[in-house]
């Protein structure tokens, strides 16, 4: 999951930008959380070239409505090579600008992908159609598949023996191939 870096906005005057923290440090991609403790701001981001060489940002204007929370990601692929750069940001038509040095290493510390999980993972989804139907569906065809082997090997059975006791099995193994067919479609 992508690092997280907050920004306060608004905070100690109109249009005071206030990151957490100065640096950053991180192995993959990251959002700027911008938290809005004052009336609506419009907020400028630019990457430098260096780090705009590995990253690439979701915006580069962001508009904060009052008590607002919006977060923005920088997008760092996972074969990045290491780099130094920073994220400039500007309010009020750069009267007020802080930056926040990022440095990217090389090395993932999970080893895994970044993956974004919001909320909603955990919500039940409504189902797209009958339940019963597509539980149907996923049976139905393997079920008609062995049907058919089974019909198949009874053929030839009963056409290579002539014994009565083969005949009574065959027509029992039909038999519960007819049962399981009628279950399956009730």
């Amino acid at each position: 999951m992508p690092e997280r870096l907050s920004v306060h906005l608004n905070r100690d005057h109109p249009r005071d930008l206030q990151p957490e923290a100065a640096s950053l440090e991180t192995d993959r991609s990251f959002v700027l959380v911008f938290e809005n403790h004052g009336g609506p701001v419009h907020v400028h981001l630019h990457l430098d070239d260096a780090l705009a060489a590995v990253a690439d940002i979701a915006a580069t204007q962001v508009y904060v409505d009052e008590g607002e929370t919006r977060g923005v990601e920088i997008s760092i692929p996972s074969d990045h090579p290491p780099t130094k750069g920073y994220v400039e940001l500007s309010t009020g038509y750069g009267a007020e600008q802080a930056r926040v040095n990022v440095t990217v290493t090389d090395k993932r510390k999970d080893g895994g992908p970044d993956v974004a999980v919001d909320e909603s993972l955990s919500e039940k989804s409504e189902p797209v159609g009958d339940e019963e139907s597509v539980a149907l569906a996923d049976v139905a065809l393997p079920t008609a598949a062995a049907a058919a082997v089974v019909v198949v090997a009874a053929a030839l059975t009963l056409s290579i023996s002539d014994s009565v006791a083969m005949l009574i099995g065959v027509l029992a193994l039909l038999g519960g191939v007819g049962v399981a067919a009628y279950v399956l479609a009730t």
